[in-house]
Parts: C-alpha cells; structure tokens; sequence
C-alpha cells in the first residue's frame, strides 16, 4: 500500500444517507461540515433518498473537470460506501489522480470498511483525515464488474444479511446479525458450489464462502482475520457443510474469530476465481444484494484512494497464512516459513 500525507483539500461534497444510524448521519454530518468549513474548505451537501442515489450524485459531480471535488465524503453505511466506490473507480482508470479521494463518515449498521482504515463515527477524527490526514491506495473486490468494499459472501450469511436487511430491528452491527442468524439457522442447508481459480478446481457443499477483502463484516466479525485490503489479493474463506446443530456451535467461534483452527474451515489466498452453484444462489456484499451465480470474483488492486486519519499504519499481511494445495484442495490457515512451498510443510 501506499500511504502519502495530502495536500490541504478545499472542494469537499458529503453525499449523505439520511436515514443511515437512525438519524444520526444527518446529525454527524452537520458537525463534520461545520469543522471543514472552519478549516477553509468548501463544503456542499446532498442527501440519497433511495438505492443507487449515492453512485448516481458522485458520478454526476465527477463529470465536469471543472466542478469536480477534491474529496466525496461518504457519509452512512458499507451500503453507501460500495456506491460511491462504483462511481469512483471507474473514473479513477481514467483519471488518475484527478479523481476524487474518497473519505468516509462511518455511520451505519455495521462500517466495517471504515473500521479496516481506523476511522470512526468521530467528527472530529473524519474532519482530520479529509484535511490532515494521508492517502492510502485501497483495494475493491469485484463481482461480475460490480465493486463492492468488504466481504462478498454466499451461503448461510448470505442469508442471514437478506434477513438483516428487510426486516426492522431496534439494534445494529453484530447483535443484529446474531438475532438473523438465530432466526435463519435452524433451516439453512448447505449449498453445493464448483470453486475454479489459480488454485485449481474443486466441487463441495459449503455452508460459508466468503471472499474477503477487509478482515470482517457484519460489524467487527472477523470472518478472515488475516484479509487486509491493501495487498492485492482476496481472502477466500469455505466453511464445510455442517449440520444445523453443529451451525448453532459454530456460530460463536466466528464471531470470536477461533474458527480460523477448526478442520473444516479453509482459506485461500487468490486474485480471482469463478463460482458456481447447482441452483442460482444470490452474494451479499456490504449489506447489499449485489450478484447471482454464476460469478466471477476479482480483486481490483488500488482501485480508490482513501483519505486516512494522521497516523494511520497500513496493516500487514502475514506472508503464508492463506495457502493452498497444488491439487486446488483447500488448505487450513496455517503459518509457512519464508521461501517454502507450504504444500510441501
């Protein structure tokens, strides 16, 4: 990753979810806007009132070179997160450093993609990265050309998001995805997919597969804790297929990250792959339904650049952790020494 220290910004646009946090974002945003402006930056404001406003304000604010802002502040969800990104890193292949930096003002249900970079639902901590902070080139995954920031999932917490997402809770982040979890679970069976890639080819009924570009998802679950979204890879997580009890089991030792010793739990570590089911089955990524098999999944390295809080440091990839077998067989998380072929270990 590269991490340079910015000049001062003066064009800020926040597109804001109105409804992100109860409420809170139009509050948040309010005291974010008023510390830029005394800052000396010029800050406009425009509110989504639906699904894809956000992609569709940062693309229209990025048409004319002469009106385009230094930075698009990104104020609600993961959800709101992923639009805009599919505004920007289009544009970013053809405009290089003139496009807009990316900032964040984390105030959904989960902000995974925020927390992966240390920025938090601190006016004061979001007004530092946009006007003291650095920039950090930041990887997206991407589905079938669909960008997305976290975690691209299929299976039992696939579900449990579509559950999350149309029904109304009084609660956020991983309580709520624990309550969709205890409603789904009980009648979730695995799905049989075909996995293809540089690793090989491999056909299993899986009850998580999870691609991962940040380490978590669902607010702080640390569904592949070792996934950092500055390396140019994915982090593929498979979860055998398990019985419903054995779900109930498994539940907390993903939340809690220890799934990463268990026997049935894989990793890969891939620049792409393609996947395919025995019946179409959706991927949720960001809190959003975002493709249906079959898909193809591809990291799209450096793909925006974020503006990062002062003293951000960049996390590091564990060189070995993720491995795979020659055969394609998924292989168990486990430490390599530098310069070995860990299928050989």
């Amino acid at each position: 990753m590269t991490i340079v220290s910015m000049a001062k910004r003066r064009s800020v646009l926040i597109v804001v979810n109105p409804t992100s946090g109860r409420g809170r974002g139009r509050r948040i945003v309010a005291a974010v806007a008023q510390l830029l402006r005394s800052r000396g930056c010029e800050v406009a404001i425009r509110h989504t009132q639906r699904r894809g406003d956000a992609q569709g304000i940062t693309c229209a604010a990025s048409a004319s070179a002469s009106e385009r802002p230094d930075v698009i502040l990104a104020c609600g969800g993961d959800g709101t997160v992923q639009e805009v990104v599919n505004a920007l890193a289009p544009l970013r292949t053809s405009l290089g450093s003139n496009c807009s930096l990316l900032a964040l003002a984390p105030t959904g249900r989960c902000n995974d993609f925020a927390r992966a970079f240390g920025i938090r639902s601190d006016p004061r901590i979001i007004a530092d990265a946009v006007t003291n902070g650095a920039t950090a080139e930041v990887d997206l995954g991407c589905v079938n050309g669909r960008y997305f920031c976290t975690v691209a999932t299929l299976g039992a917490d696939a579900e449990v998001s579509e559950y999350v997402d149309r029904m109304w809770m009084p609660m956020t982040g991983t309580p709520a995805y624990v309550y969709g979890a205890i409603c789904v679970l009980p009648w979730y069976r695995s799905k049989r997919v075909r996995i293809s890639g540089d690793f090989g080819e491999m056909e299993r009924s899986v009850f998580i597969a999870s691609s991962a570009n940040t380490s978590s998802y669902g607010g702080a679950i640390p569904i592949a804790p070792h996934a950092v979204p500055t390396d140019g890879m994915l982090d593929l997580c498979l979860i055998d297929a398990v019985s419903r009890v054995k779900a109930m089991w498994l539940l907390p030792t993903v939340f809690t990250g220890r799934h990463v010793n268990l026997p049935s739990v894989h990793f890969i570590r891939t620049a792409r792959f393609r996947l395919e089911a025995e019946d179409p089955l959706d991927l949720w990524a960001d809190g959003e339904r975002l493709a249906r098999t079959p898909v193809d999944v591809a990291v799209a390295s450096a793909a925006v650049r974020l503006a990062v809080p002062p003293g951000f440091k960049a996390p590091i990839h564990e060189t070995g952790s993720f491995t795979c077998l020659p055969n394609g067989r998924p292989h168990t998380a486990q430490p390599c020494h530098e310069g070995k072929d860990p299928a050989t270990q």
